[in-house]
């Protein structure tokens, strides 16, 4: 009798672990078969809309020395890479060809404090000037009756600082008025010509990329 209720409790011990590592794998099992959690994907932040002049993206440069901000602008027109830097003065209530420039006779800088400059990665024409790629500054010259755009092969110099020997063309520019005043030097550019906007004056030229 002893000895078979220590093979029935034996017996029972052997079936109850044996069931026990059917439920262990049974758990297994299950936890294999479940789904992996995973957390989200975080949102990719989008970019800050980049902050438009001129029909280009600008950039910041500085404050200017007399109230003038200075940017850079740049464009892309028909695969090539197009930027200018330049001040901006405001007309605070000046005239242009009055008391502010550009004066009749006198090469204007086309912006404030240092010279204007514009930068391509490929030839332009301008007018009638072919421009190679590389850096230029930008001038402007009115007589009064004809209004010019220069591009000078001179580069980082003060805006005072101009070398008619290093003109690489002047080009005539069409010269119309605003119906709305613009208070502050605004250069636009696109496939076809470069525009300044300055008070009531509107003077542009064609631009084309080789």
């Amino acid at each position: 009798m002893s000895i078979k209720t220590r093979g029935s409790i034996v017996c029972g011990l052997v079936m109850l672990a044996s069931c026990g590592g059917a439920s262990d794998d049974a758990a297994s099992s299950d936890e294999a078969t479940d789904p992996v959690e995973t957390s989200a994907a975080a949102p990719v932040e989008t970019a800050a809309e980049a902050e438009m002049l001129g029909g280009g993206i600008l950039t910041p440069i500085h404050d200017g020395a007399a109230g003038s901000p200075h940017v850079q602008v740049s464009w892309l027109v028909n695969g090539a890479t197009i930027s200018i830097t330049y001040g901006r003065p405001f007309l605070n209530g000046r005239t242009v060809g009055d008391d502010v420039a550009p004066l009749n006779d006198a090469v204007w800088r086309l912006g404030a404090d240092e010279a204007t400059t514009l930068t391509t990665d490929r030839d332009l024409m301008i007018g009638n000037a072919t421009v190679p790629a590389g850096d230029y500054t930008l001038w402007m010259l009115s007589d009064g009756e004809t209004t010019q755009l220069i591009v000078n092969s001179e580069t980082g110099q003060w805006g005072t600082s101009y070398d008619e020997l290093r003109d690489l063309g002047r080009m005539t520019m069409t010269v119309g008025t605003l119906d709305t005043p613009a208070d502050q030097l605004t250069l636009h550019l696109d496939d076809s010509e470069i525009r300044a906007e300055w008070g009531t004056m509107v003077a542009s030229v064609p631009i084309m990329v080789h």
